[in-house]
C-alpha cells in the first residue's frame, strides 16, 4: 500500500482537488451488490418470506445462490463503510467540519427520514399483502429499517466522528492500524449464523455490529489522513480470500461439528472482510482510476437505485416465484430489469431535479459541442 501518485486521479469539477474515481466506482458497486444480494434470497430456503419452490428443492451444498449471497455479504458492507470513512474524512479535510455536518445531514439524514416514511411501509405492504395496515404507515420504520439501516447507522458514526474530531483526534496515528485485528472481536460476539456481519436494522442499533463497522469507518479515515491506498499485489488479497478463506470459513461455520470450529470461522470472516475490502480497492484503482463518464453516471445513479431497489424486487419475485421458468432465468431478469427500470426513472425524473441535488450534488446537463466551419473556409 502506497500514497497515490497524482497522475491516477483527476481534479473535481469546477476545483483543484483530485477526484478519487476508483474509490467512487468501488463505492458504487457495493451498493449496486445490494440489488444482487436481495435478489438471491427467494432462492435460498428460508431466507425471505416469498419463496420459489425450485429453493425447497436443492441442496444447499448445491445451491449457487447460498454461496453468491455469503461471498457478497461477507464483504460488501465492511468495505462500503471504509469507504465511507475516507470520503467523511476527505470532507472534513476540504470543507471544515461544519460544512461535513452539513452535508452529511443532506445526503444521510434526509434520504433515510424520506425513505422512512416512504420506502419502508412500502416494503411492509408489499411483503404483508392483505394483512398491511395503513393505519400504522408511519411508525413502520420503528420495528424495522429494512435495507435502510445502514444510513442509520452511519449517521451514528459521522456523528461520532465528528465528536472525536472536536476532541483532538486527528485519524493519523499508526495505531490505527491495529483496527484490523480488533475487528475480531466484535465478529467473535456475532450471533447470527451467517457467513460474514449480522445486520441491525432497527432503530436502537446492536453495539456489537456498530463496533464492528466503526472500525472499517474509522480505518477509511486513516487511509485518508495517511494517503493509503493499494496499487500493487491486491490479487495477492483477492485471490486467497474468494479462494481458501471463503471456503473455509464456511466449512467451519456450517459444516464442522466442533465446538471451536465457530470461532475458527470467525477468525477466517474477518481475514475475508480485509483482505477483500484491500482487493478490491487494488482492482479498482486498476481497472477505474480515470475519469470514465459512464462510470461517473453510475456511481451518481447508484444511491438512488439502492434506495429504490427494494419494493421492486419484492414486487418482481411475487411475480416471477408462480411462473415456470427457470429459476436462474428469473434471478437474471430481477439483477438486469430493476437498475435498468430505475437508471430511467433516475435520468428522466431524478438525475437534475432537486432530488438529484440532495444525492449527488448539482448535476448539469451534458450538451454537445457544435463544429463551425471556419470562416471563409472550404466545404
Amino acid at each position: 500500500m502506497t500514497p497515490p501518485p497524482d497522475a491516477n486521479v483527476s481534479p473535481a469539477v469546477g476545483g483543484s482537488s483530485p477526484r478519487f474515481h476508483d474509490l467512487d466506482a468501488l463505492r458504487a458497486t457495493a451498493m449496486l451488490l445490494g440489488v444482487v444480494l436481495h435478489a438471491t434470497l427467494f432462492l435460498i430456503p428460508g431466507a425471505w418470506p416469498i419463496q420459489d419452490a425450485w429453493a425447497g428443492s436443492v441442496h444447499p451444498r448445491e445451491n449457487p445462490y447460498g454461496y453468491l449471497l455469503s461471498a457478497i455479504h461477507g464483504f460488501r458492507m465492511p468495505v462500503f463503510f471504509l469507504l465511507s470513512g475516507f470520503f467523511t474524512a476527505l470532507l472534513w479535510q476540504r470543507r471544515g467540519l461544519k460544512e461535513m455536518g452539513v452535508q452529511r445531514l443532506k445526503r444521510i439524514a434526509l434520504p433515510l427520514a424520506i425513505g422512512s416514511l416512504t420506502i419502508v411501509p412500502i416494503n411492509v405492504w408489499l411483503l404483508a399483502g392483505a394483512d398491511f395496515d395503513p393505519a400504522w404507515w408511519p411508525v413502520y420504520w420503528l420495528d424495522s429499517l429494512h435495507h435502510l439501516w445502514f444510513l442509520w447507522i452511519l449517521l451514528l458514526l459521522v456523528a461520532a466522528f465528528a465528536v472525536a474530531v472536536c476532541l483532538g483526534l486527528q485519524f493519523a496515528h499508526r495505531l490505527w492500524w491495529l483496527a484490523i485485528p480488533a475487528t475480531l472481536l466484535p465478529q467473535l460476539l456475532m450471533l447470527e449464523p451467517i457467513f460474514g456481519p449480522d445486520t441491525s436494522d432497527g432503530p436502537v442499533p446492536n453495539p456489537v455490529v456498530l463496533a464492528y463497522y466503526a472500525l472499517f469507518f474509522a480505518f477509511g479515515a486513516f487511509c485518508y489522513r495517511r494517503d493509503i491506498v493499494v496499487s500493487r499485489r491486491w490479487a495477492i488479497a483477492l485471490i486467497p480470500a474468494l479462494t481458501v478463506i471463503f471456503l473455509s470459513g464456511l466449512v467451519f461455520l456450517y459444516e464442522s461439528p466442533a465446538p471451536w470450529a465457530a470461532y475458527l470461522s470467525a477468525v477466517f470472516q474477518a481475514t475475508y472482510a480485509w483482505l477483500m475490502c484491500f482487493g478490491l480497492m487494488g482492482l479498482f484503482r486498476w481497472v477505474a482510476a480515470r475519469e470514465r463518464f459512464w462510470v461517473r453516471y453510475v456511481s451518481d445513479a447508484s444511491y438512488w437505485i439502492y434506495l429504490w431497489h427494494l419494493p421492486l424486487i419484492i414486487a418482481g419475485q411475487s411475480l416471477l416465484v408462480g411462473l415456470p421458468l427457470n429459476p436462474h432465468l428469473k434471478f437474471a431478469l430481477l439483477c438486469l430489469a430493476v437498475p435498468a427500470i430505475l437508471l430511467v426513472v433516475y435520468q428522466i425524473g431524478v438525475r437534475y431535479t432537486p432530488v438529484g441535488t440532495f444525492l449527488n450534488g448539482r448535476r448539469n446537463r451534458r450538451t454537445p459541442a457544435i463544429a463551425r466551419r471556419p470562416v471563409g473556409g472550404n466545404a
